[in-house]
């Protein structure tokens, strides 16, 4: 549009554009806040599961804002002029372009006033060459965020104007800000800035002074520069150079910027203290006379900034002087820029010294300096006190780079927690990324914030998951992060390592890497080592599940509980069941996973030490879950869990009378895990003069009873008895009831009598008999109880087996979020997945719907989120909240994790947690 716009770019960008990006102080427009809830769970197996929600992304608005600096009185002589300095910041979080409107009284003291740039230097006064600008065309900037802006009003004083008059004109500095990429510019914030510029006639002297530094930028520490203050008499009148205390000049170094001595005096045109003295001084040219004091880290007056102070004679109409002193940059200083004012007195009604009243009356020109980043980072495991994050050590980069997890169970997911500092001067944000594995083929890697559940998410858009901001050394470090005792903020990121379900061995080790988002030069890595992967184990048992550490079972803890415990196979048998020939035999065993993760099983059986599948001529075996579904293996059983498994050993009808050896094995094809039982099979041909109907089985309720119907038969011609009746139930608890069919009607009723013998049978006939069992209130869902009815005849055993069995059941997370722009707790629009935009200072809800999605119970149920960043959470209108469970206590204001917790949720149901948020301003 203009010459002006173009010099502003390609003047200012190289420099500005860096001051804004440290001086930024609203959440940048176009920010996209990215937050993914993460919830754990246990399922029905037990097995501990971790889901993630979708992502969900909200976007800061533009916000334009702005300041002017500052109002300002001046004396001026008639018919001369007078420089008023300024400085326009763009203060709002979106680059801008303003224009000025400079507004002259009518009076007759100001007869007319051009604004010039005051940027190369910034020194106080117009820029060499400089056009003056034209505030109906020019514009100025573009401005980044923070990004400032000096300039000079040159005024004109009237040869006309009355001593001791006054007058006043106004600047005024107006965004052009509208819209951002078609998201409109947020209102409410500082459009438009104003400031008063008076002026006073007088024929005194006037002394103006400026300042200048010899560099505009550099490194913490860095030095020394030069601070030169020019100060002139424009007035008409001379300064009686014998008064000793004509102008007393003060300049408070900003914090960072440090004294360093070096002060030159151009009237004696010597050097008063050398290079790195800080004490005070003095100089004389034989008339004119200068002192100087100093206040170097006084704890009382000046504990975090140098003052240097000056008292010198005055000056003769239209005479100039300068006087000059170094300063350095401390070390970490913090990047960004500084700003640095003079202020000053001088004997303004000649009196022959500087009253009190006009002691700091004025301020010299607004001079910046830019402190630039030095970016660095330390990975490393935190260095702190066992367990805690107390005394961590973000500096040590040797005897820290180790994060040792000593073991690991095949298939288990394995934490490391790897803390990252920011040991640098600026806030950095640091991308994660993982390298360099020795892993296992197979092994997945997966980032998570500091709760080891929410995922690592990129907060900077550039696609990389990362810390999100972490503050300069020194700065106070937010409370999601860890404070060394350095002075260093830390961010905790864990690393999940998912190892594959067959691997062993060790020790294995990933590279992480943590680089600077705005240097990506800058990078540092910390290793992440197992040292080994342990096998996995199951036991194979009779009857009793195995003792594990986790789990008590007095009945078989010991290789003397007779069921098999520990490692097979045993050299005696550990079980012998007899078993007529024809007739099936079961055995009771348990599948115990002692291992620390899900595993699956195969189950094998032999007559040897082991021969897969390898039986005498007609044996069969045929194993069944709970249910009595045949089964061949365990598709899943989670660790510390424990697997009924029967195995039914079918006897052929010529069987003669042995021992038989039998063989159970289990074994895992994933893991290699195994374990191999010994028991035996007797067949016993002494009872077939009496025969039954086969075992029954059925299926009742808790508190319940059943009746299985059962015929003796008598195989012989001759009479059989007695036939003595005994009972015995599997689970402690059950009870069995035998009746004789009394009234012959063939069913149970209540004429029926209760027997334990039977006196006779007929010679080829029957005997039909009731064995009644009774279930108890307290037994567990799902078990099967045996009753085995034992009849012992003259000529033989028979066993008969009733079974009875008793029988009366993943979490998906979606995130949803909803303007709140009051935030007073209530959604202003309906929940959406998708991208919201929202400005600073604003509100958002979100919700997190928790939904059973299996066919069990969930048990266990923890539903976690952390606030993103630039939020913090609120707590109003009844969030947050949770529909069924209890939450964490979350404050007001604060940052950090909200966990509901919700127990147990059936098939079907959901679970709500509502929690509000706000971005910061």
């Amino acid at each position: 549009m203009n010459v002006f716009y173009r010099f502003i770019i390609k003047i200012l960008m190289p420099v500005s554009l860096l001051i804004s990006f440290y001086a930024s102080a609203l959440t940048e427009s176009g920010t996209v806040i990215k937050n993914q809830a993460g919830a754990t769970y246990r399922d029905s197996a037990g097995i501990e599961r971790s889901t993630t929600s979708n992502l969900v992304e909200t976007v800061v608005q533009p916000v334009a804002a702005m300041t002017l600096t500052f109002d300002q009185s001046k004396l001026a002589a008639a018919g001369g002029q007078v420089t008023f300095t300024h400085v326009l910041t763009n203060t709002g979080n979106v680059t801008d372009t303003y224009d000025f409107d400079i507004v002259l009284p009518g009076g007759a003291v100001i007869s007319g006033a051009s604004i010039y740039p005051d940027n190369s230097p910034n020194d106080g006064v117009e820029d060499a060459g400089a056009a003056a600008i034209d505030p109906n065309a020019d514009i100025i900037g573009p401005l980044a965020p923070g990004e400032s802006y000096s300039f000079v009003i040159v005024t004109d004083i009237s040869a006309s104007a009355a001593l001791n008059s006054s007058d006043s004109l106004t600047i005024t500095a107006t965004s052009q800000q509208v819209n951002v990429n078609g998201v409109p510019v947020a209102t409410g914030m500082v459009g438009t800035e104003t400031n008063t510029d008076t002026v006073t006639v007088t024929d005194l002297p006037i002394i103006d002074i400026t300042k200048a530094i010899s560099a505009d930028n550099g490194a913490a520490p860095s030095g020394p520069y030069t601070v030169t203050f020019t100060y002139t008499n424009v007035g008409v009148t001379d300064m009686d150079p014998a008064n000793t205390n004509g102008v007393i000049l003060k300049d408070e170094l900003p914090e960072g910027m440090r004294f360093n001595g070096g002060v030159n005096w151009s009237v004696s045109g010597t050097q008063l203290t050398a290079s790195g003295v800080t004490s005070g001084g003095n100089g004389t040219d034989g008339a004119s006379d200068l002192t100087f004091t100093t206040c170097i880290n006084d704890a009382i007056n000046c504990p975090t900034r140098d003052i240097v102070e000056f008292t010198m004679d005055g000056l003769a109409s239209n005479e100039s002087a300068t006087v000059s002193f170094e300063v350095m940059i401390d070390n970490g200083a913090p990047a960004g820029t500084v700003y640095n004012t003079g202020i000053y007195g001088f004997d303004q009604d000649d009196s022959g010294q500087v009253d009190p009243g006009e002691v700091e009356s004025t301020n010299t020109n607004t001079v910046p300096f830019r402190i630039n980043a030095e970016y660095s980072v330390i990975a490393n495991n935190g260095g702190c006190d066992a367990g805690t994050d107390n005394n961590c050590d973000g500096n040590d980069d040797t005897n820290h780079e180790i994060v040792n997890v000593p073991t690991a169970k095949q298939g288990e997911r394995v934490y490391f927690t790897n803390y990252i500092w920011n040991t640098s001067n600026a806030e950095d944000t640091f991308n994660i990324t993982h390298e360099s594995s020795t892993f296992p083929a197979g092994t997945s890697f997966y980032i998570y914030k500091s709760d080891g559940v929410t995922p690592l998410v990129d907060t900077d858009n550039d696609s990389n998951p990362d810390t999100g901001v972490i503050p300069a050394s020194g700065q106070t470090c937010r409370s999601y992060q860890v404070t060394d005792v350095n002075g260093n903020c830390g961010y905790k990121v864990v690393l999940v390592a998912t190892l594959p379900p067959n691997a062993t061995g060790g020790p294995y080790e990933v590279v992480k890497r943590a680089t600077s988002s705005n240097d990506i030069s800058k990078t540092n890595t910390v290793t992440d080592e197992l040292s080994a992967i342990e096998q996995s184990t199951v036991d194979l048992t009779n009857n009793f599940r195995a003792e594990t550490p986790s789990t008590v079972e007095d009945n078989c803890d010991a290789a003397d509980d007779n069921c098999g415990f520990g490692a097979g196979a045993e050299t005696t048998a550990v079980t012998t069941n007899t078993v007529e020939p024809g007739k099936t035999t079961r055995f009771t065993l348990y599948v115990t996973n002692t291992s620390a993760v899900a595993d699956g099983y195969k189950l094998e059986y032999s007559d040897s030490d082991f021969s897969a599948g390898d039986l005498p001529a007609g044996w069969t075996v045929v194993f069944k879950d709970s249910t009595d579904n045949v089964i061949t293996g365990i598709p899943v059983l989670a660790p510390d869990a424990a697997f009924l498994v029967y195995a039914d050993v079918t006897i052929p009808d010529t069987a003669a009378t042995t021992t038989q050896s039998i063989y159970f094995k289990v074994t895992s094809e994933t893991t290699g895990a195994t374990d191999t039982k010994h028991d035996a099979v007797t067949v016993d041909n002494s009872g077939l003069c009496v025969g039954s109907s086969n075992n029954l089985s059925g299926v009742t309720h808790v508190g319940g009873s059943k009746v299985y119907t059962h015929t003796l038969t008598n195989n012989s011609n001759d009479p059989v008895g007695p036939v003595t009746i005994a009972v015995a139930n599997s689970i402690a608890g059950f009870n069995t009831v035998i009746y004789e069919d009394t009234d012959g009607s063939g069913d149970l009723t209540g004429a029926d009598a209760s027997i334990t013998s039977i006196a006779s049978i007929p010679a080829n006939s029957n005997v039909l008999f009731f064995a009644k069992v009774l279930v108890p209130a307290n037994a567990q869902e799902g078990v099967i109880n045996l009753t085995t009815i034992t009849l012992t005849s003259p000529c033989g055993v028979l066993e008969i087996i009733d079974s009875t069995r008793v029988s009366n059941t993943n979490m998906e997370v979606v995130k949803e979020q909803a303007h709140d722009t009051d935030c007073n707790g209530t959604a202003d629009s309906p929940f959406v997945t998708s991208q919201l935009s929202v400005e600073p200072g604003k509100c958002v809800l979100y919700q997190l719907i928790a939904t059973n999605v299996g066919i069990k119970d969930a048990l266990n149920v923890s539903i976690e989120d952390v606030s993103p960043a630039y939020t913090s959470f609120i707590v109003t209108g009844g969030v947050p909240s949770i529909t069924a469970g209890t939450l964490n206590n979350i404050l007001d204001g604060s940052t950090g994790a909200i966990i509901g917790s919700a127990g147990t949720v059936i098939p079907g149901d959901s679970v709500t947690v509502t929690f509000g948020i706000k971005i910061d301003e």
